[in-house]
């Protein structure tokens, strides 16, 4: 499938991740997890603004505070940082302290205000990474281990499926999930993408129900059904989206975040890579809960 699609920001992103919409500020908002940068853009003026994290927090996701600002997940643990204040990122916990090997990468906040965020070992491809559900009393509580890059965070929108992928391995999981426990079970394959070029990045789900997952090394954004079938395919002019999420006023138009690391001169000539991407694709999204710590 073909259909307009727009360099919202040309950025050069190093590694551009986690897209994030503001319903309060009406902006979308990132970050460059290897610059480190927090980064916002508003579509109604095409404002960008890049705002230099301190002390090189190489900050793997966010997620918006109900208290306003943010929560951080980096490579030294949880922070919440507001960059409207002046104030720098206030420590609050790390779960990984004695494994300085690791930092956070992919996470999201569930309906009930719980942060859920993988980890991984950041210069090796190890299996030595967990999933926490990180609580609004800043307790961080392991769900799954064994993982090598963590991704693709999202759930269904009645609240009973929880999608999860480890990019290394090729492989989304679904699992059942108890929003009111904060559980997870049944772990399934939705979807193997093993022995193929493109492997599951960043994922977001739509308001009917289907996981948009960012194809990293292929450059494709994939629509896939609750059964785990492809529904679309979109190619995008960069060879490594990300991340996508909806965002605008009525959240109908889909964000996609991307990388430029690793590529050659001659590719880095010819495709906007680590640019924010923006496109209408005929649905709308749903509302990112906030952190309610």
């Amino acid at each position: 499938m073909t259909l307009d699609i727009h360099c919202a920001v040309q950025g050069a992103d190093i590694l551009g991740e986690v897209p994030l919409w503001c319903d309060r500020t009406q902006r979308l908002w990132w970050v460059d997890v290897r610059r480190p940068a927090l980064q916002s853009y508003d579509p109604a003026t095409c404002a960008h603004r890049a705002i230099r994290l301190p002390d090189g927090l190489l900050t793997g996701s966010i997620a918006l505070r109900e208290a306003g600002g943010f929560l951080l997940a980096t490579q030294r643990g949880f922070f919440v940082y507001d960059p409207d204040t002046g104030e720098p990122p206030r420590f609050i916990n790390h779960p990984e302290a004695d494994l300085p090997h690791n930092r956070l990468n992919d996470g999201k906040c569930d309906r009930r205000g719980r942060f859920w965020v993988g980890s991984m070992r950041d210069a090796q491809r190890e299996p030595d990474g967990t999933l926490y559900r990180f609580d609004p009393d800043y307790q961080a509580t392991p769900m799954a281990t064994g993982i090598v890059v963590p991704n693709s965070v999202a759930w269904s929108p009645d609240d009973k499926t929880m999608y999860f992928a480890d990019t290394h391995i090729q492989i989304i999981w679904a699992y059942d999930f108890d929003i009111d426990e904060g559980r997870i079970t049944n772990r399934r394959v939705f979807k193997d993408w093993t022995h193929q070029v493109g492997r599951p990045d960043g994922s977001t789900v739509d308001a009917d129900g289907y996981l948009w997952t960012a194809m990293v090394a292929s450059g494709e954004l994939v629509r896939l059904a609750p059964d785990g079938s492809v529904d679309r395919v979109i190619r995008l002019p960069v060879t490594n989206p990300t991340c996508p999420a909806f965002g605008g006023p009525d959240l109908g138009m889909l964000f996609v975040t991307s990388h430029s690391q690793r590529l050659t001169p001659e590719q880095l000539a010819t495709e906007p890579a680590g640019a924010l991407l923006m496109m209408d694709v005929g649905v709308k999204g749903i509302r990112e809960p906030r952190f309610r710590g």
